[in-house]
């Protein structure tokens, strides 16, 4: 940008200061304006929004900092850098200046040289600023052209997405709860964390509707550590109100494209530092396509994560295709057998399941659990391995919100059959 298209504002009361300041700065090419009190500095940047301002704090109106913070509100005039010259010597002066938005502080008397090296540099720097914010809007543009071809390709109306993501913005997604309960002692192992969408003229929805387009398109990414930060702020919650259940933990889904992100495993650390969650408390649920992916990447994440102490469940085991062997390669530590084995009362495939995870190691979660009758046939098939058998189902609760998934704690003895703690 040549010089002569910039345009400086220089605010100070002192006719001298105005003088050599406007002087050496024309001199250099810049168009130059001038205010000797506030009022006027505040009209001149909102009708001509300089490039640049330099303000001294002490004037006989309204003082510099009260000028910034008046521009600083405007639209208009929020990015214009503004350098406050001043004979301010203070530091807790100085550091006002610098809470009000100045992006410098010149120390009268001034030096030429300095003002001009200042004034070039923080001119730079908006400029820079100015070409960051047009290449983010440009990005932005082709995301959202990029997301349509890929709603396109996978069959997902971009209208819908677009319906999805705006709803996710306004902070319409709400995190439920389910209990999960020891079979053997009948306790409270921990909650599965479950997304539903709270629209607000339609009621719940159920993920059915809105969750493949989550998954396929990059709205994974934010709603997924949404939901990650959520339930563990939730499970700090609890912990801190319940301390006999410092052990609780929080299953929360993960799919492939998270498991596939780069920072992911960073995120969960700063996650479980922000609420001081113990990492064994927090779970994270796999499907069996998850594990069918980039055999590298994936193991290296997921080892990263189950170095962090971190617990791996594979989902709706029992319906996928992937390989008994990954069981043994993927650092494994629960398997969930998917409701339709219950709800067809395909008992023998669930005592095979179940006897596999055994054999492994591994711990055993039974979905879909709605009757007493179903829930001693399961105790039956398991008789010393209970102490490694967990429960999810209607029997025991519904996905709760959190308000009501709270009360559950505090109520859970009234439960059928169970003696929950």
């Amino acid at each position: 940008m040549k010089k002569s298209k910039v345009t400086l504002l220089i605010v100070d009361d002192n006719d001298y200061n105005l003088m050599i300041l406007s002087k050496m700065l024309g001199n250099q090419g810049y168009h130059i304006l001038e205010a000797r009190c506030g009022l006027d500095a505040i009209t001149i940047a909102k009708s001509r929004q300089p490039d640049l301002i330099l303000l001294d704090i002490l004037m006989p109106d309204v003082n510099g900092y009260e000028v910034c913070t008046t521009l600083k509100n405007e639209v208009a005039t929020q990015n214009i850098p503004i350098v406050f010259i001043s004979a301010v010597e203070e530091p807790n002066e100085k550091v006002e200046a610098f809470s009000v938005g100045g992006v410098d502080f010149i120390n009268k008397p001034f030096q030429l040289v300095e003002v001009l090296a200042r004034v070039e540099t923080h001119l730079r720097l908006s400029s820079m600023q100015c070409q960051l914010i047009e290449q983010a809007n440009l990005l932005k543009l082709q995301n959202i052209s990029l997301q349509r071809e890929l709603c396109n390709i996978s069959g997902i109306n971009p209208r819908e997405y677009e319906r999805i993501s705006e709803s996710f913005n306004r902070n319409e997604f709400k995190v439920f709860y389910q209990p999960i309960i020891n079979l053997q002692s009948g306790l409270i192992n921990g909650f599965e964390a479950l997304i539903r969408w709270q629209h607000p003229q339609r009621g719940l929805v159920l993920p059915a509707e809105f969750i493949e387009i989550i998954e396929t398109t990059d709205l994974i990414y934010a709603v997924g550590r949404w939901v990650i930060n959520t339930a563990c702020q939730q499970l700090r919650i609890w912990q801190s109100y319940y301390p006999h259940l410092e052990n609780l933990t929080i299953s929360v889904n993960v799919s492939t494209k998270q498991l596939l992100e780069f920072n992911l495993v960073n995120y969960v650390r700063e996650t479980l530092n922000e609420y001081n969650i113990k990492p064994q408390c927090l779970k994270l649920e796999i499907t069996e396509s998850t594990v069918m992916g980039d055999r590298d990447i994936t193991l290296q994440n997921l080892y990263q994560l189950k170095a962090l102490g971190l617990k791996f469940c594979i989902d709706d085991f029992g319906t996928g295709y992937s390989s008994l062997r990954r069981l043994t390669d993927f650092p494994i530590d629960i398997l969930k057998i998917d409701y339709s084995f219950i709800h067809n009362a395909e008992w023998l495939i669930v005592k095979a399941i179940a006897t596999l995870a055994f054999s492994l190691g591994k711990e055993v979660v039974l979905e879909g659990i709605e009757t007493n009758e179903q829930l001693e046939l399961l105790k039956s098939l398991f008789p010393n391995s209970l102490a490694m058998v967990y429960g999810q189902g209607y029997l025991f609760a519904r996905p709760l919100d959190a308000f009501a998934a709270s009360i559950f704690l505090e109520q859970a003895k009234t439960i059928p059959d169970l003696e929950i703690a």
